[in-house]
């Protein structure tokens, strides 16, 4: 059974990287620095809200993870013609770029123990307004993989899975474009409660006290593998619509909830 595991996982990533290389070894780049920082941990006390001053770079190193290895993945379902196309170059250097940009400034603020969110320096807050750019480009490009999906899907690949890959894209750049950017608009994640991270809920250090509109965030990000793996155990085309209607009215209820000042739990 292990020995079948093994095989399995081994030929699921030499797939990622037949579809798309660059993304795929990104991937792996950033599970490195991932466990760079896991590391860091180890070594470093100092914190910053509370946390690891190495916590946010290990969050994101691991959310960019499951990002390129996901848009990898889906570059499987284009049209063999259109995972050369223009529109497809500009989604791979423009995720590539950005992501590099985004993790690299995040990595060296910790490096320095200095946060890069919600920073109260003036080069801090420049770079956090150039993030906030950085991510909204990243959603937007996600979404703009998934259309491509939808328009122009490799014929082969069953209706049900091209569906699920390409509304996942665009529902996880829609919804977490709009989660992110209200975390922004605010100035913080938080609705209410105790400030800082410690004692909330690890890894994510989600608020136990008060609203949490990074709750929301994760949900709508990870529509783009949710509903590819409602596909996977077998759900058909009006399945996947309404698994897509389902994740939508999740996240959006979540996004209410921490509107309100409500925890994730009491």
């Amino acid at each position: 059974m292990n020995a079948l595991v093994l095989r399995s996982g081994r030929s699921v990533l030499a797939e990622l990287d037949a579809r798309q290389p660059l993304l795929a070894r990104a991937g792996w780049a950033a599970l490195a620095l991932a466990l760079a920082c896991l590391g860091a941990m180890a070594l470093d006390a100092r914190t910053i809200h509370g946390v690891s001053v190495w916590v946010k770079p290990a969050k994101f190193a691991v959310s960019f993870v499951a990002w390129f290895w996901t848009l990898a993945w889906a570059w499987g379902v284009l049209a063999p013609r259109a995972r050369d196309g223009l529109v497809a170059r500009i989604v791979l250097w423009g995720t590539l770029a950005t992501a590099g940009f985004e993790q690299g400034w995040i990595t060296l603020r910790a490096a320095l123990g200095q946060p890069s969110h919600f920073a109260d320096d003036r080069l801090g807050q420049a770079m956090y307004g150039l993030m906030g750019v950085g991510a909204v480009t990243l959603v937007a490009l996600a979404a703009l993989l998934g259309v491509l999906v939808l328009l122009r899907p490799d014929p082969q690949q069953p209706r049900p899975w091209r569906l699920a890959v390409g509304l996942g894209l665009v529902l996880g750049g829609v919804l977490g474009g709009f989660t992110g950017a209200s975390i922004s608009a605010l100035d913080t994640p938080r609705i209410g409660g105790t400030p800082g991270d410690a004692g909330n809920f690890a890894p994510f250090f989600w608020s136990r006290d008060g609203g949490d509109l990074r709750v929301a965030h994760f949900l709508g990000i990870h529509a783009m593998q949710a509903l590819p793996a409602l596909a996977l155990l077998g759900a058909g085309a009006g399945m996947v619509w309404l698994g897509a209607a389902g994740w939508t009215a999740m996240s959006l209820g979540a996004y209410a909830l921490a509107m309100a000042g409500v925890p994730l739990s009491p």
